[in-house]
């Protein structure tokens, strides 16, 4: 009939506006691993130590792509991933590690997260791994910041075998501790509900995995796909499986030899998306990039693994086993070995000019939060944190950087915290600075037991200045060489200092009242969910 041929005429006219606004639009897919060292990629490391580690597809994916030997993250896991979910420095967003039970957890309500912008463009939007950006409302979740999807979990840590809630780190502890409820939950989500059909079911990244391989082999690849992978790997907990484990037997230190494992876990799982992206026809039209959200920890041992366990060791004590060198410093230091990490771009959609080039100017986290807008071609402005009066976004774009349309990136200045600030080649610290010494190129051992780098600290009360694109392992303090740029930096310090916004706050203890008595034991939103 008449009205027929017309109706399949508008099918076929909105099909077509479908397939030309998603036209040139590249498949998103972001990677952020947890506690991610500098020493610990095959890339990062040369002559026997190389062996090691053993990273051989991040290595490939840098040997294909962009290198981003200065790319920048706060020192700590809960302001670097808001930092990317919001698209502001966390000097205007957080600063502070946050327990999911706090209200004032991660990203204030009314920020517009990067996902909502992908996701009005046309993307589908999917987040799997480690959230850490707040669970206050059902607003605050993976699912109200913009995603389709989630599998996640909303804390620091878990455990990777039960999903328990991971609640710091232990000393001198010889077994694994109990998580007793409601004081301890269990800590996986899917989407909008506890993920209690999965949890204990295997090795949480092998989780993950199946979940990653079930969102990329469903998806239809003429829409363009944002999906963001938050690995566990290589939070505390240390957990992996034997087999793993067992191919860095030749590595004494278990604390070291665990951490190894978890990060080829890593690289295999990498394989099989990368793999599985490229026979779905979609790796040629995809912009892959990866990005630690601190430096590797550096702290003492305080206590042993635990190797009476069904999968070989379990380290839970202190928080040992990363390698930063030849960086100084670590996680939970503004020291390069806590915020300058491994990060690179890669995947088809890089120019073939850029391919295997090393990028040496300066990009933060943040920036990819209107990067990822400009190529999904939608305003990354935050309107709705405008009408909230809360800080507008950071984010630069740093396409032109990367895709080699410019050498000089936007972001030439960066304030870490009021005693940190970077502008261009050049660092300034202030007052007490932790974790202050190198470690080796086989860093921690047994050696190194009762001398951890964590017993270090450096005075810059007059100011410590490095140039840190000539001297990345900060080891000229060039500050009475250069009093006019010190007098400059300190004042520009001063300065941003008075802009800084974040939030604190301590837990609510409904959180746990709802966790028991909603969830079953699990953590979830606890306000705003009648």
């Amino acid at each position: 009939s008449e009205l027929l041929k017309t109706m399949q005429a508008i099918f076929t006219l909105l099909a077509a506006v479908a397939v030309a606004v998603h036209a040139n639009k590249p498949h998103i897919f972001m990677v952020i691993v947890d506690d991610f060292g500098w020493a610990e990629v095959g890339y990062h490391r040369n002559g026997s130590y190389k062996n090691d580690v053993h990273t051989p597809t991040i290595d490939s994916l840098v040997a294909e792509g962009v290198e981003l030997n200065r790319h920048y993250v706060h020192y700590a896991c809960t302001p670097t991933r808001t930092s990317f979910q919001s698209g502001r420095l966390p000097v205007h967003v957080t600063l502070s590690l946050a327990n999911p039970c706090q209200p004032g957890c991660g990203m204030p309500r009314n920020m517009t997260g990067v996902a909502e912008h992908l996701s009005s463009a046309g993307y589908a939007t999917h987040f799997v791994g480690k959230w850490d950006v707040g669970m206050t409302t059902p607003t605050h979740t993976p699912k109200g910041r913009g995603y389709d999807t989630s599998l996640n979990y909303f804390g620091h840590g878990n455990w990777m075998w039960s999903e328990a809630e991971w609640q710091g780190s232990y000393n001198k502890r010889d077994t694994l501790p109990p998580c007793d409820e409601p004081g301890c939950s269990k800590d996986l989500w899917a989407t909008d509900r506890p993920a209690n059909d999965l949890n204990g079911t295997q090795y949480e990244e092998a989780i993950f995995r199946d979940h990653v391989v079930d969102i990329i082999q469903q998806h239809d690849p003429s829409q363009p796909l944002f999906l963001t992978y938050a690995s566990k790997v290589a939070h505390y907990p240390l957990q992996a499986p034997k087999e793993y484990q067992d191919k860095f037997s030749f590595i004494e230190e278990p604390h070291r030899r665990v951490y190894h494992a978890m990060v080829n876990y890593l690289d295999d799982n990498l394989a099989n998306f990368t793999s599985l992206l490229k026979a779905k026809g979609m790796w040629n039209n995809t912009i892959m990039v990866l990005t630690s959200d601190n430096g590797g920890y550096v702290k003492s041992f305080e206590g042993n693994c635990d190797i009476n366990t069904p999968h070989g060791y379990a380290c839970f004590n202190g928080e040992a086993g990363a390698n930063n060198y030849p960086l100084q410093g670590g996680k939970y230091s503004t020291l390069e070995g806590g915020v300058r990490v491994n990060a690179f771009a890669s995947g088809g959609f890089l120019p073939e000019a850029v391919r295997g080039t090393v990028q040496e100017e300066i990009v933060h986290v943040a920036d990819w939060y209107a990067t990822f807008a400009h190529l999904a071609g939608v305003d990354p402005t935050d309107h709705k944190a405008a009408a909230s009066h809360l800080p507008p976004i950071d984010s630069l774009n740093v396409w032109p950087l990367i895709s080699g349309q410019t050498t000089t990136s936007p972001r030439q200045e960066l304030l870490i915290n009021a005693n940190t600030l970077i502008e261009g080649e050049w660092k300034l610290l202030m007052g007490k600075v932790i974790e202050a010494n190198w470690g080796g190129p086989q860093y921690p051992n047994q050696s190194t037991a009762t001398d951890p780098i964590e017993n270090y600290n450096m005075d810059c009360t007059a100011g410590c200045l490095y140039n840190v694109a000539r001297d990345p392992h900060e080891r000229n303090d060039v500050a009475s060489s250069n009093p006019d740029m010190l007098a400059s930096m300190k004042q520009k310090l001063t300065t941003l200092a008075k802009g800084i916004w974040t939030q604190d706050g301590k837990p609510d203890p409904v959180c746990r009242e709802v966790s028991q008595s909603r969830y079953g034991g699990f953590l979830g939103p606890w306000k705003e969910i009648d």
